[in-house]
């Protein structure tokens, strides 16, 4: 295990991770702005610039998202596309669709499905580019 560790390629964590920064800024910024505003039920909200936290949090949590697949990629030995393209499928709508739903289903979110429907494509769009920059700086 720790060899799979050490054996990250922390320059593909860090281009994944950027590709998901801009993915995440288009998809919530500009195509789906309307609709997650509908979603959380903020439409009527004055628009705020996004702060600190809004910008730099889910940053880190996808890279801590983006290390951790590399962690599974090297300790499972990806190293072909297929393979790649699969596992990001099941990560992307397995994990990672699965635990926003699971957070979404929550009173604090008024319309949890509509919430998922927007936020889960954009998890396993972005897994599949994770997984996509990790086999190809290989």
């Amino acid at each position: 295990m720790i060899t799979a560790l050490l054996s990250i390629n922390w320059l593909a964590v860090l281009a994944a991770a950027a590709l998901n920064f801009v993915l995440g800024g288009v998809w919530f910024m500009v195509v789906f702005k309307r609709q997650y505003a509908e979603a959380m039920e903020i439409e009527a909200a004055p628009e705020e610039k996004p702060g600190f936290t809004i910008i730099v949090g889910p940053f880190i949590c996808n890279l801590v998202v983006i290390a951790t697949t590399a962690f599974l990629f090297r300790l499972i030995s990806v190293t072909e596309m297929s393979a790649a393209v699969t596992l990001g499928a099941v990560l992307g709508i397995g994990l990672l669709g699965a635990q926003t739903v699971t957070i979404a289903i929550n009173p604090n979110f008024p319309k949890p499905f509509y919430y998922s429907a927007i936020n889960v494509p954009y998890f396993l769009i972005g897994s599949l580019i994770t997984s996509a920059v990790l086999v190809l700086m290989t």
